[in-house]
């Protein structure tokens, strides 16, 4: 399986930007900044208020192995909520003090996530 790459900028989220998603091809010569989806999968979703709202259930590719949204799992009480989200709404940036892991930043609050439709994928 290709994995593909998410490449975004990362001076952008050092001022709480969101950049637009760009994708990398090439897997032995990933851009500057670019993270697998592997690394993305399972990371934490933080949104517009700083909150933790969730984390990423999958990333999903289209026809051409492209990433092009993300499965959102809500944290919430009850049962799991998952929502898609387009890459041009997150950021991902490595988890200060723990480059292994990686947030997921969305410019959206937790209730206009609560508020997307259910994933039934």
């Amino acid at each position: 399986m290709k994995i593909a790459l998410l490449g975004l900028s990362v001076a952008a989220l050092a001022t709480s930007a969101l950049a637009q998603t760009t994708i990398a091809h090439v897997e032995s010569q990933p851009a500057k900044g670019a993270f697998t989806v592997g690394q993305i999968e399972d990371a934490d979703v933080i949104d517009s208020a700083n909150h933790k709202a969730g984390e990423v259930e999958h990333v999903l590719l289209d026809a051409a192995g492209k990433p092009t949204a993300v499965v959102i799992e809500i944290d919430r009480v009850g049962p799991d909520k998952k929502v898609v989200v387009a890459l041009a709404d997150v950021s991902v940036a490595p988890e200060p003090g723990d480059p292994g892991d990686h947030i997921v930043r969305t410019k959206l609050t937790k209730a206009q996530l609560s508020a997307l439709p259910d994933w039934k994928g």
